[in-house]
């Protein structure tokens, strides 16, 4: 390993003349055709068996969760702004967002232990081979993050936009609320939200890591989590960095796909 904690305990030892020995391990291993082996429970697996339910497992949450911050922001930050009940929401939103995401999402547990008991309804599962019930509620939770910060940034672009002399000049001209959302205000909101989707997305990953490790969710975080070798890690790491490309592209694509058929047809 490149780092140990001593034997007294009360410091960590580098062992960075292992690097050479690590990397050339590594080469080996994928030059047959191997990813290696990470620890679950008392077994050791082979992550090529278990990389691409995994891979899809945590794909599908960041995924979900991300989508449903950029929808949710979008139809209550644009399109029903204008309802008194949104600015209820809105306030709620503003108050939640001062909330450190962990916190949010210890008190989610507790709530959904309480449902539980209170009601016999099992919202959450700790078992990582209950299918549905164990992938949903980590959606939930995956898109809080996203879905604060998107409230917030799209509230601010949409209060500014509305104030500018094309939105009156619209106004003045008798044309319908809707149709000033859909061709004025969005298409001059949406380049801010494309510009801080990497920063959402890293939001996304960042709470994937604390909520699979939580809910026992058997997604990419496993190779990381339950192995103190470099290969499994580093894989997971990369499987981080294509999940992050996927989810990124999907939502542009969504967002063009959302123009070409409502704003532009």
């Amino acid at each position: 390993m490149i780092m140990k904690v001593n034997e007294k305990g009360d410091s960590i030892d580098w062992n960075m003349e292992k690097l050479p020995e690590i990397y050339a391990s590594f080469i080996i291993e994928m030059s047959q055709g191997s990813l290696g082996t990470y620890q679950l429970g008392q077994q050791e697996r082979e992550i090529s068996a278990d990389i691409g339910n995994n891979f899809v497992t945590s794909l599908e949450i960041v995924l979900v969760g991300v989508i449903a911050g950029v929808v949710l922001s979008i139809f209550f930050g644009i399109f029903i702004s204008r309802f008194r009940f949104t600015r209820i929401i809105n306030l709620m939103i503003n108050l939640l967002a001062a909330i450190p995401d962990f916190i949010l999402i210890i008190v989610s547990l507790i709530i959904a232990v309480k449902i539980f008991k209170q009601t016999g309804i099992r919202v959450i599962s700790l078992r990582p081979d209950t299918g549905a019930l164990n992938i949903w509620f980590p959606m939930i939770l995956v898109s809080l993050a996203p879905t604060l910060y998107l409230f917030k940034l799209v509230g601010v672009k949409y209060f500014q936009t509305s104030g500018e002399d094309y939105i009156r000049t619209a106004v003045a001209k008798g044309m319908g609320v809707n149709y000033i959302n859909f061709h004025h205000v969005f298409k001059n909101v949406e380049p801010f939200i494309v510009a801080e989707l990497t920063k959402v997305i890293s939001l996304a990953i960042g709470n994937l890591f604390i909520i699979e490790y939580l809910l026992n969710v058997s997604g990419i975080t496993k190779f990381i989590f339950q192995s103190n070798e470099v290969q499994p890690i580093a894989i997971g790491l990369f499987c981080m960095l294509l999940i992050s490309v996927a989810v990124y592209f999907s939502v542009r694509a969504l967002l063009y796909l959302f123009k070409r058929g409502f704003v532009y047809e």
